[in-house]
């Protein structure tokens, strides 16, 4: 390809985050000691709600788990963590011990949710809307700590007239839930101090995600709930793990040419995740496709635009541990070792931990790495083009650990990475974030929303999105949740998990079953304008009558994946932080029938 078109453009990898731990940046490494590539970049998960608190903190940081003990209410907005963060719910049931207030903010009545002190069951999308209701009583009914909002905020008085514009009653319609209950959540929130709100993804993964999450996180600068103990945002943080970049600093050899940049120097073309379809029409065209740590046919939006896209490409590789749906439109499939099978460090966002990974076994098969396969890749093709690759094939793993840990090591109180064999560490940084009310934003201050994003630009961006897609045709919501037993797709192939595809079904409220003629168990065929899925249903009260639900993965293994049926719409944010807007999942709209 480079001697075909002087570029090396028309390779496009595509990874994501596979086990995170340190050794895996191999592959960035390898693909940046080539050349500049396509490179599909970005985050379906986090990167909107960090592109929000960025805008509003400066940085996106959190507390320690355990900071929430303190905390006097709990809400936790958009997540269900009795399901999917099983660590952090003791320290939730802990803390309600000591009298805390665990309030849930979601569609659905979760396992989360059936646990909380107060369920309050929203219409989805309209987290904006229940956020600026709250702020509006707090405002009116002076909750709020003046202190803080005089020396440490920038935009209070704009934000003030936004919520002077904002009408309860059309708050209380727009997100199904009546206005005393509003000003009962918000007078919750006013007079229970210390508060820490739980963001969870739920929240961002609609059209105006961003937008919500900075409205939210403005409940905790109101009420003065930033920088101390039991209070502020729970969402995630990247301090902990920013250091690392041995592998991502490497360069291309010299005379390989990327895309300019405003200063002329050559960049990779990026692409942004979940945008497979663009991979069709590029020029220079996309040639080769690696695909690692991810499973975009069964995890990307529009599933069928992901599967065109695989076919149309020359020479697709994917790199994995099982023979995914996306493994069955690859041309070469290189098996991956499981982290039971290579020493390797793990760095979380969520605890600030860094942990070390011990082999267990040694590979099984013809299984390696994802380091050990970039490091041997390097080394043929240097073989059949000297210098074609900068990767320094000469490290071994235990060198590029620690070159990688180094300048972490005197933030955990270590000299060599080796040593979190003996115990588990956290990074040195502080338990609760902001207590000197100094935040990294261009004010030093934390930052409101102001009016021309909440009342011009989100109205007309949400009436954009939503056109066309609720109505006559497809009147019901498509809301992915999260499975107790599995991750995403991963897990359900294993034969444990067997029980656990049988039972996926589409999840739907007893009202819409009698008008749609469907009885408990009879199967379905869900669809939209991009597909459709058929499952057996399933009916319960947790879910509301305007939604269908169904498990993320769905059931890929027997060829039945959600994904075929959502779409492909952007979030508000989340360029800033990776280069891509977020993905709104939640924004998908179907219709249902009896088959």
């Amino acid at each position: 390809m480079q001697n075909k078109y002087n570029s090396m453009l028309p390779v496009c990898l595509n990874k994501y985050l596979g086990t995170m731990g340190l050794l895996s940046r191999s592959i960035e490494g390898f693909f940046n000691s080539i050349g500049y590539i396509t490179l599909m970049t970005g985050s379906p998960c986090v990167a909107t709600g960090i592109d929000a608190l960025d805008l509003s903190f400066g940085s996106c940081k959190k507390p320690v788990p355990e900071d929430m003990i303190e905390a006097r209410l709990i809400l936790v907005w958009g997540g269900n963590p009795a399901w999917t963060t099983h660590h952090q719910m003791r320290l939730v049931f802990e803390a309600r011990e000591k009298g805390a207030i665990l309030v849930v903010i979601d569609p659905i009545l979760s396992a989360t949710a059936a646990r909380s002190d107060l369920y309050v069951q929203i219409k989805p999308g309209t987290n904006l809307d229940l956020a600026l209701g709250i702020a509006k009583v707090l405002y009116e009914e002076n909750l709020v700590d003046a202190d803080f909002l005089s020396h440490y905020t920038k935009g209070w008085p704009e934000f003030q007239a936004t919520l002077e514009k904002v009408n309860l009653a059309d708050v209380a319609v727009a997100t199904e839930i009546p206005v005393h209950e509003i000003r009962n959540l918000a007078h919750l929130i006013g007079n229970t101090k210390p508060m820490t709100i739980w963001l969870g993804a739920g929240v961002q993964h609609t059209a105006m995600g961003g937008q919500s999450f900075r409205v939210i996180s403005a409940l905790v600068a109101m009420t003065g709930n930033i920088g101390i103990p039991g209070g502020n945002i729970h969402y995630a943080t990247f301090d902990s793990w920013d250091f690392a970049g041995e592998f991502t600093s490497l360069k291309p050899p010299e005379d390989r040419c990327g895309i300019p940049d405003a200063q002329g120097q050559h960049q990779h073309r990026y692409v942004g995740t979940g945008r497979f379809a663009e991979l069709m029409s590029m020029d220079p065209p996309i040639d080769l496709l690696w695909v690692a740590s991810h499973n975009p046919v069964a995890q990307a939006p529009d599933s069928g635009a992901v599967k065109r896209a695989l076919k149309s490409i020359q020479t697709v590789v994917v790199a994995d541990k099982f023979l995914t749906p996306t493994a069955q439109y690859a041309d070469y499939f290189l098996p991956v070792a499981s982290h039971y099978e290579y020493e390797d460090v793990v760095i979380s966002y969520w605890h600030y931990g860094a942990a070390i990974n011990q082999r267990a076994i040694a590979p099984l098969g013809e299984s390696k790495s994802d380091f050990e396969i970039m490091r041997e890749l390097a080394i043929v093709l240097n073989k059949l083009a000297p210098g074609f690759s900068t990767f320094p094939v000469e490290r071994e793993a235990v060198e590029w650990l620690d070159m990688e840990m180094k300048p972490q090591y005197p933030k955990l109180g270590i000299s060599d990475y080796r040593d979190l064999m003996e115990q588990y560490r956290r990074v040195d940084l502080p338990k609760v974030p902001w207590q000197d009310k100094v935040f990294l934003t261009r004010s030093g201050k934390y930052e409101f929303l102001t009016e021309p994003a909440l009342t011009h630009e989100i109205s007309s961006f949400a009436q954009d999105i939503e056109e066309g897609q609720e109505g006559k045709d497809y009147p019901f919501r498509l809301l992915r949740i999260r499975s107790y037993a599995t991750l995403n797709s991963q897990f359900r192939n294993l034969v444990g998990m067997e029980g656990v595809s049988e039972k996926t079904k589409v999840l739907l409220n007893p009202e819409t079953a009698l008008l749609k003629d469907i009885e408990e168990g009879v199967k379905v065929r869900v669809y939209n304008q991009l597909g459709q899925i058929v499952l057996p249903v399933s009916l319960s009260e947790s879910i509301p009558p305007d939604v269908v639900s169904v498990y993320i993965g769905c059931d890929s293994k027997h060829d039945i994946e959600l994904n075929n049926i959502i779409a492909l719409i952007d979030t508000d944010l989340g360029e800033s932080c990776s280069d891509a807007k977020g993905l709104a999942f939640n924004n998908t709209y179907v219709n249902l029938a009896r088959v």
